[in-house]
């Protein structure tokens, strides 16, 4: 034989020319170029390097900041009788949790740009911070950002909603940044970028940092040296979460606020014997809450006038009841949501009861009660309805 051919590899050229009884054959083998792999793409937020696709070739990934690559970061293309890559292209995700301790970087809410899960609960430990993009389920998804680890009680912050926040500042060499989500509504989430190098250009803290004035709230105080005491107040219809007194604390380098800067929040539920007073829904004047059942009481003395102020309830889910007397047990004067409301309710003594009911689906603004008394012997509601803002 002229050649034995055997294995995978390309022969060289070989011509023959057989004569045997005036039938001749002509045979030709020549070298052909294989088959290249598939062209793999490249992963979403992130880059390739390589564009050759022959057998041996190979292909490194690579993810944008923010995003861990998640499989094989080199790929080769592999000869046989079938061209194939030696690993799927991987992809590059934004995780639910993460600890960076690089001197900067990019940190991303799961799947961000795309929605985040449901009933998650992430938490990053990284250093010094500077949003993004925010962009949460008002009062019900909500971003935490403590002072070190949660256990130290330091919370510095807490953010939901879709405006951006400010820069945040520790006072330690970690920030711990804690996720919740609800099961229902998800959006785009955050993008944060973080860096130890703000600390160094930074003069040395001499004094505690601002404690800023909580929102539906005042503050009464303006010093920040150590020994410094500042005091807070909620406005009408807003409990403090938290002491209204705080004093500004050094331990060696360190300067803190202890305890940490109370909040205002609208109560769910409570019982009121002022006079006057406001009720509103929960998380006023941000959505109230999924599912929740919100109970009142108010105990006055008689000839007292209860007005409602404003008012926005989903249609036909969420509803405001409200009893002619101390509990639900009472005679229920009506129900109300949206619009649907009276010119007046009177109450036939000196107490009255409200119910306030939502589902899990659509929350809105809610509603800002304000209740007064005068002379009279009934109790008087007066309804109006504002836009919804």
């Amino acid at each position: 034989p002229l050649a034995r051919l055997t294995g995978s590899e390309l022969p060289s050229p070989i011509n023959s020319f057989v004569c045997q009884m005036l039938i001749c054959f002509l045979i030709s083998i020549l070298e052909y170029n294989l088959e290249p792999c598939e062209d793999p793409g490249t992963p979403q937020f992130g880059s390739r390097i390589g564009f050759n696709f022959e057998v041996g070739d190979t292909l490194t990934f690579s993810c944008s900041s923010g995003y861990r690559l998640e499989g094989a970061s080199e790929i080769i293309c592999l000869g046989g009788g079938r061209r194939v890559w030696s690993a799927p292209l991987p992809r590059c995700v934004a995780e639910c949790g993460a600890s960076a301790t690089t001197n900067e970087g990019i940190l991303l809410s799961p799947n961000y740009p795309l929605n985040y899960d449901n009933n998650h609960e992430c938490i990053y430990s990284i250093q010094v911070l500077q949003f993004l993009a925010f962009d949460t389920e008002a009062s019900h998804d909500i971003l935490r950002v403590w002072d070190g680890p949660p256990e130290n009680d330091m919370l510095l912050k807490e953010i939901s909603g879709s405006l951006i926040p400010e820069g945040i500042h520790s006072t330690l060499n970690i920030v711990t940044i804690q996720f919740d989500t609800d099961f229902y509504i998800s959006k785009s989430g955050f993008a944060i970028q973080f860096s130890s190098k703000l600390i160094y250009t930074c003069s040395v803290a001499t004094a505690c940092r601002d404690p800023g004035v909580p929102m539906n709230g005042t503050r009464n105080g303006d010093g920040r040296e150590p020994g410094d005491t500042v005091l807070f107040q909620c406005d009408p219809g807003y409990e403090l979460q938290g002491d209204e007194r705080i004093t500004c604390i050094q331990v060696e380098n360190r300067y803190f606020w202890q305890p940490n800067p109370p909040v205002c929040i609208a109560p769910c539920g409570g019982n009121l014997t002022g006079s006057s007073g406001f009720i509103l829904s929960p998380n006023f004047p941000h959505p109230y809450p999924h599912s929740r059942d919100c109970d009142w009481t108010i105990t006055v003395n008689n000839d007292y006038v209860i007005s409602l102020a404003f008012i926005s309830i989903e249609p036909n889910y969420d509803f405001l009841y409200i009893y002619d007397g101390p509990d639900s047990n009472s005679p229920l004067i009506g129900s109300f949501q949206d619009s649907k409301l009276p010119e007046r309710i009177e109450s036939s003594s000196n107490s009255m009861h409200l119910a306030f009911r939502s589902d899990g689906s659509v929350s809105f603004t809610g509603f800002h009660l304000e209740y007064k008394g005068n002379i009279k012997s009934f109790c008087l509601f007066t309804f109006f309805t504002l836009p919804y803002l």
